[in-house]
């Protein structure tokens, strides 16, 4: 008999194999912080479009949109753009959130934004708690900030 164990002779792990040490825990975290937020971005820049888009689109409908509501809607359309750019920043989730009780509010000019405001509302927070689960960040409102 030969002390070779039943499935075989075990190679040597690889060097990194096992758990990973902190630096790479570190980068991990870094790059789950950077794809989450270019996600958000993503979702806010995704806003900024439907905002201009499905109001025009309803405005052949109805009555149309009007002078006051067109100057809103553009108006929150840019915001939602300069969000995106901003959502890469420490404050930029924070921002992006407060942009999103913006966008819920844009219901009260057409009740159809209701519905799309509450479907983006609904990607945001899960990703908020994608980048909560990836990046270690606090939950609660807490979560907004960092």
């Amino acid at each position: 008999m030969t002390d070779v164990p039943e499935h075989g002779p075990q190679a040597p792990a690889p060097d990194g194999a096992g758990e990973p040490t902190a630096e790479q825990h570190a980068e991990r975290a870094r790059r789950a912080d950077r794809a989450t937020r270019g996600a958000l971005a993503a979702v806010l820049a995704l806003e900024g479009l439907v905002v201009l888009l499905v109001p025009r689109a309803l405005a052949f409908t109805s009555a149309g949109l009007g002078g006051t509501r067109t100057v809103v809607l553009i108006g929150i359309a840019v915001l939602l753009v300069a969000g995106a750019a901003l959502a890469r920043r420490s404050f930029g989730v924070g921002v992006g959130t407060a942009l999103q009780a913006v966008f819920f509010l844009t219901g009260i000019l057409l009740p159809v934004l209701f519905v799309l405001a509450a479907l983006f509302a609904a990607v945001w927070v899960r990703l908020l708690f994608l980048r909560r689960d990836l990046v270690g960040t606090p939950g609660g409102v807490r979560m907004l900030v960092s």
